[in-house]
């Protein structure tokens, strides 16, 4: 399974947001800047966040979007799955009616990829922004050092 370029955008903005936000609102200007990620794409997928419920805006000359929840609460696999749908390495574990009706009952791969499925999810699933934070910061300062 490969993630889309969308959703490491994605995780990328938001790691940014919890990163170097501490609070404030970031423009999208801002985030594209310091990322390299058009302002155009991130608009894109902010809006999916937002819609989500996974950002909020802040309007004015000093806005921009902030985490919606508290960073313990949005985990990587929430992002994902906003920006990317259900987590699947193929289509049958997420919709298995695509499988072929006389197929279904005798797949001999389907429960690998169910395993497979859920070992990505709950990876995803268990590390939070505020997680995913912590590990950059401790890697930042281990690269000042």
């Amino acid at each position: 399974m490969k993630l889309s370029t969308r959703s490491r955008y994605a995780l990328e903005g938001m790691l940014y947001l919890a990163v170097y936000g501490e609070g404030r609102p970031v423009p999208v200007k801002e985030i594209s800047r310091e990322t390299g990620i058009s302002t155009a794409y991130l608009e894109q997928i902010f809006f999916l966040l937002k819609k989500a419920g996974l950002t909020a805006t802040v309007r004015g000359s000093h806005g921009g979007f902030v985490p919606a929840r508290p960073l313990q609460e949005i985990t990587a696999g929430m992002i994902v799955r906003t920006i990317d749908g259900e987590i699947s390495p193929v289509n049958c574990v997420s919709n298995p009616e695509e499988c072929a009706p006389d197929r279904m009952a005798d797949c001999p791969t389907r429960p690998l990829w169910v395993k497979a499925a859920e070992a990505i999810s709950g990876t995803l699933d268990a590390l939070t922004l505020k997680d995913l934070r912590c590990g950059f910061l401790k890697e930042s300062e281990a690269e000042k050092t």
